[in-house]
């Protein structure tokens, strides 16, 4: 079968095997289309320390993503799972069992298997996010590959159709390609993590990974992704919220796209026209027959009606965490920070983006109970730093070379406490 480089080993517990794998093209795989097959397969997935997974699935005309293939590879053998005549469900026993889940860029994976299965891995080992503690900034797959493994992946097509059978050799050879080797690139992933002191950080951060940060929307604030609905004000925000409301309701019901309901633009032009009839509706921008059929039209006019009685402050909007909100003074630190947030990411060969977003750098300024610079490694790394520097213990300068740098100020600290100040400090060289 084709081969996953070394087996044993998992996310907390390392091997040190490895072995060079065969040129992508030439991968052998197990095609499963029996569902006793697939059964079996996962009753020896229970005993595996490692699982490597990825899914292909498509969501351009559904709500839901609709998976048409899983591949998964155990040791040194790849399978194919064909989800159309296979039900991976099963799965959910094998990746909650006591094996390490190894994926890349895993976060859309995980929607798929928790539709399919009902669950998402117990323990996650995302390659894309681990690369990112090693300086890598977001690498494909196909970087890794190259950078670990010194192989070129074959190159997909990505308008692929995967529900097309029977699949042709190069979308097999494709699909397999993207497990084939995550267990060779989990070692030595582990092995620099090691080195670098930062595995617990990778670790922590794929913990953090499988549980979104925020949780889905609910249907009734819906309205909140329509850029344009969010400029309406008075009745017209009102409208727009509980067609918006509706909108989803329809498409999850229905398992396709709202766009497919109703488009934004005709969100928008019913809300600010507020039709009465299907007369009226029928003339907003953006309306055309397709959204009143099958009692489109009156179900569209009773939100419309519905909105109507809203009062403004009925309407949901989105809240935001407690904590107060970033003081005038302190907004020009955010830049400030940012800037040495980009040093500090450089220098200690970090995914800037992974290291601290704007947004984060925005919360640990104001307050904010959630700040994630606050906690974990980025607290140890960056959050105690900024909250020096903020306080007056602190003071950024630039070096002769360039860079900049963060420098405590123990001196004033009692000359800033006594004057009660928060500002950040000036500190010329």
């Amino acid at each position: 079968m084709g081969q996953l480089g070394s087996s044993g080993g998992c996310g907390r517990r390392v091997s040190r095997r490895r072995r060079r794998l065969a040129p992508a093209s030439a991968l052998e795989h197990q095609w499963i289309a029996d569902q006793s097959v697939f059964d079996s397969l996962v009753d020896d997935l229970l005993t595996a320390d490692r699982i490597a997974i990825d899914t292909e699935f498509h969501r351009e005309r559904t709500y839901w993503p609709r998976v048409a293939l899983v591949q998964i590879g155990v040791e040194d053998e790849i399978h194919l799972i064909d989800t159309l005549e296979v039900d991976i469900a099963p799965l959910a026993a094998a990746i909650t069992g006591q094996a390490t889940v190894v994926m890349h860029a895993a976060s859309q994976d995980l929607e798929v298997l928790d539709r399919s299965c009902g669950t998402i891995p117990r323990d996650l080992f995302d390659t894309q996010i681990a690369a990112g503690f090693v300086g890598m900034s977001t690498p494909s797959l196909a970087s890794l590959v190259e950078r670990y493994v010194g192989e070129r992946l074959p190159k997909g097509d990505r308008l692929t159709d995967w529900f097309e059978r029977p699949l042709r050799d190069a979308q097999r050879s494709y699909a397999a390609s993207d497990v084939a080797h995550l267990f060779t690139i989990h070692d030595l992933l582990v092995e620099e993590l090691e080195e670098r002191g930062r595995l617990t950080w990778a670790l922590d951060e794929c913990e953090l990974a499988r549980t979104p940060a925020r949780p889905a929307l609910p249907t009734e604030l819906a309205w909140t992704r329509i850029k344009e609905a969010r400029h309406l004000r008075g009745g017209a925000r009102a409208i727009a919220s509980t067609l918006a409301d509706w909108r989803e309701r329809t498409a999850r019901t229905h398992d396709i796209p709202p766009r497919f309901v109703l488009s934004d633009l005709a969100v928008v032009g019913i809300a600010q026209r507020a039709p009465s009839t299907p007369e009226e509706l029928r003339k907003v921008r953006g309306v055309d027959g397709r959204f009143l059929k099958d009692g489109g039209a009156r179900a569209i006019l009773e939100a419309v009606t519905e909105g109507g009685q809203l009062s403004p402050d009925e309407v949901p909007v989105l809240e935001i965490d407690q904590g107060p909100a970033l003081s005038q003074e302190l907004r020009p630190a955010v830049t400030l920070v940012s800037a040495w947030i980009a040093q500090v990411a450089k220098d200690e060969h970090l995914d800037v983006t992974l290291l601290a977003t704007r947004s984060d750098i925005t919360d640990i300024l104001r307050g904010a109970p959630e700040a994630r610079l606050a906690t974990g490694w980025r607290a140890d790394l960056v959050g105690g730093p900024i909250r020096d520097l903020v306080d007056g213990r602190a003071a950024l300068a630039f070096e002769r070379s360039g860079r900049l740098v963060l420098e405590q100020r123990a001196a004033l600290t009692s000359d800033f406490e006594a004057a009660g100040t928060g500002d950040l400090a000036a500190h010329p060289e």
